[in-house]
């Protein structure tokens, strides 16, 4: 089957700002189009096309099983036609890799990486999307990013996707450098304090939330929900609050003494940490290089840690 030759690039543009908007008024204002212009595009496309992409839930729309399939090559389409466009303007040396990041790859791990890939590629354009473990999972299944830098999924989530493990990462507890309890045990420190723990779409949220319970600290004083360093540290040299965070996150912090760290103890809150992509999928050189990247850096940072771990 060929496409309908009615179809054009504000057709999918608009699809597109619906299914990430959830509704149609949302997606006119992003889009600066009239309302019944946007709907009447909408109708035209799936007219064209021989089937429904979206069906209306309450005041919002959701996406058919056939738009669904349809926002994938749809996503993939307009990032090629942008890259071309970029590679003819940059007179054909450029491209753009699109790439995911969390926050516990985000502050040493990736930047490294992705400055010695510009090194040996500088023609190379990197597009950075830093968020929720579940965003950048939606975002990676829907084509819109070529790779996810982080935790490991879930097992629920894995179907279709490839993990390339790079090393373990554990959860670890910290407050202020001069914390008036940095002398007392991890439990004692929780109980008297305010909480902050990772947000609810964070993957490590449950780990902790296991883990107090383990603990025994069933009803914990929690202040804020955050995975961001620029908020969460603010909040942490400011206060008495402890702050649940994934290790990377705070590792700059944690080196230079900034931050005290209570020693926690449990196995279960060190999780893989690695390169998640699409299985089934043919890697392109730009993406094999920043993995190899990676990998390079991760294997050195790794070296460097133990002496921390002794200290």
């Amino acid at each position: 089957m060929t496409i309908h030759r009615g179809v054009k690039l504000r057709h999918l543009r608009i699809f597109l700002a619906i299914a990430e908007e959830r509704t149609i008024s949302a997606a006119a204002r992003k889009l600066g189009v009239a309302q019944p212009s946007l709907s009447k595009a909408m109708t035209d496309l799936e007219a064209m096309l021989g089937v429904s992409l979206l069906t209306r839930v309450g005041r919002s729309v959701a996406l058919t099983a056939a738009g669904t399939t349809f926002r994938r090559h749809a996503v993939q389409a307009l990032q090629q036609l942008e890259t071309g466009a970029e590679a003819i303007q940059a007179g054909g040396s450029a491209g753009t890799l699109a790439v995911g990041v969390l926050p516990t790859a985000a502050g040493r791990l990736f930047p490294d990486a992705a400055l010695d890939l510009r090194a040996r590629r500088p023609g190379l354009r990197l597009a950075i999307t830093t968020g929720p473990h579940r965003h950048l999972v939606e975002r990676l299944r829907a084509n819109e990013i070529a790779l996810m830098v982080g935790r490991m999924p879930d097992a629920a989530e894995m179907p279709g996707l490839r993990f390339e493990w790079l090393y373990d990462e554990k959860v670890v507890l910290v407050g202020r450098r001069d914390h008036p309890l940095a002398r007392k045990g991890h439990v004692e420190a929780i109980r008297s304090s305010a909480l902050i723990l990772p947000s609810r779409q964070a993957i490590i949220r449950r780990p902790v939330e296991d883990f107090l319970a383990v603990s025994g600290i069933l009803d914990p004083e929690i202040a804020f929900e955050s995975v961001s360093l620029a908020a969460a540290l603010r909040l942490v040299e400011h206060s008495d609050m402890l702050w649940f965070i994934s290790r990377g996150v705070v590792e700059r912090e944690l080196r230079n003494d900034a931050l005290h760290e209570w020693p926690l103890e449990a196995p279960f809150l060190s999780g893989a940490l690695g390169i998640t992509t699409r299985r089934g999928e043919t890697l392109g050189e730009d993406v094999q290089a920043l993995i190899d990247a990676l990998s390079v850096i991760a294997a050195r940072d790794q070296d460097s840690r133990p002496a921390r771990a002794a200290r």
